[in-house]
């Protein structure tokens, strides 16, 4: 039996070989990104990666800090990448009110997605779609609004719940230049324009049969209102957007602190829902470990695209129409040297801030021994 006051995904996965059994056992099912990923998760800030060294003038001492894993499963590496990615998103975006806008769809199409992934890349294309078809519809067919969208898979209850985050400007920019406000969305319209992209897009790709064309029809019925999106949420600043980011993007399907329990055999954990109720929910730890990477994208999948006004080909072009307020650093142009700050140790024996002396790429490597056969020549300097 396994009992922690602090129990980590980690340590679910590793405790009595939990994830070595569920690969041995699932080796036909697992995608490779899926094993990746763990992989990495578990050896997380061990020898295995890069590192910093540290020294101490006083005591002379030295310290290696290593390098986390970066992995989607991993949260201790989540919090710190997802800050820096959220500040890097929001210095590409316009000083201007956005809408945070969540399209969902009905519970019975979850899994038709959930068999074909490829589907997951449609969905975000028919969420523009529709956003775009309302702003064309409210101020002009040659409008072309800013959109950020951001899809996410799991549920509260981790459950395969396929929808798409997406923060929208709250205007647009039309042909002749100039930008137009937006301060209504109209709900009621975004949902009939989204549930009609849905539905077109699976009556495109799903085989042309007698019980599939009369499974969509149904839905147009039973919908009669559209799918549901909520837009009710106001973006007014950079550090709200900075918050919104760091809150939608790259986090795994559950947070440690919601896990309330581990006994070797079950995985209990909780989530309040929007009316603020509280529900426990309980798995067996091979349906925890199935859950928890079921949410892993695919290689190469982008989970966050820009469109209209932030597509990467138009932001320049559009950089002296709308009001840019670029302040922020980003992961790529932000100097190593610069969070030496943040990643500084403190002396084991004195207590004073340790001086950073150099980062290595790789693991150190084991010591050498006088007269033995030196195999790798990239440390010596």
């Amino acid at each position: 039996m396994s009992v922690a006051k602090s129990i980590t995904i980690n340590h679910i996965f590793l405790d009595n070989h939990n994830w070595g059994v569920y690969r041995y056992k699932r080796a036909l099912e697992l995608r490779e990104v899926e094993i990746v990923e763990v992989e990495k998760m578990l050896h997380c800030q061990d020898a295995g990666s890069g590192y910093f060294v540290f020294h101490c003038p006083d005591c002379n001492e030295n310290k290696i800090v290593h390098l986390g894993c970066n992995s989607r499963v991993c949260t201790h590496c989540g919090k710190h990448f997802t800050d820096k990615w959220a500040a890097q998103v929001a210095s590409h975006m316009y000083n201007v009110v956005h809408r945070h806008c969540v399209f969902t769809i009905p519970d019975i199409l979850w899994q038709i997605i959930k068999e074909n992934r490829l589907l997951l890349k449609e969905l975000m294309d028919c969420c523009i779609t529709a956003t775009a078809k309302m702003f064309q519809k409210k101020i002009g067919k040659d409008a072309k609004p800013g959109i950020v969208a951001v899809l996410h898979t799991y549920g509260k209850a981790m459950n395969f719940n396929p929808h798409v985050h997406c923060l929208v400007t709250e205007g647009g920019v039309k042909s002749n230049g100039d930008w137009i406000d937006i301060t209504y969305f109209p709900f009621e319209l975004l949902r009939m324009y989204w549930q009609y992209e849905v539905l077109k897009m699976l009556k495109r790709i799903l085989p042309k049969t007698k019980e599939n064309k009369l499974f969509i029809e149904s839905l147009f019925v039973k919908y009669s209102n559209g799918f549901y999106v909520r837009a009710k949420d106001r973006i007014k600043s950079k550090k709200e957007m900075v918050r919104y980011i760091g809150r939608y993007i790259r986090h795994p399907a559950i947070a440690e602190s919601r896990i309330d329990s581990y006994d070797g055999e079950k995985v209990v954990f909780h989530f309040v829902d929007h009316d603020n109720i509280k529900h426990v929910v309980s798995m067996l730890v091979e349906e925890f470990i199935a859950a928890v990477i079921g949410h892993i994208p695919d290689r190469h999948f982008k989970v966050i695209r820009y469109y209209g006004i932030y597509a990467r080909q138009d932001r320049k072009k559009y950089k002296k129409i709308v009001d840019w307020n670029n302040n922020y650093e980003t992961i790529i142009q932000t100097k190593i040297v610069q969070y030496m700050h943040k990643l500084t140790p403190t002396c084991n024996k004195c207590g004073k801030l340790m001086e950073f002396i150099c980062y290595e790429p790789r693991k150190p490597p084991d010591e050498t021994k006088f007269g033995s056969r030196i195999t790798d020549w990239a440390y010596i300097k």
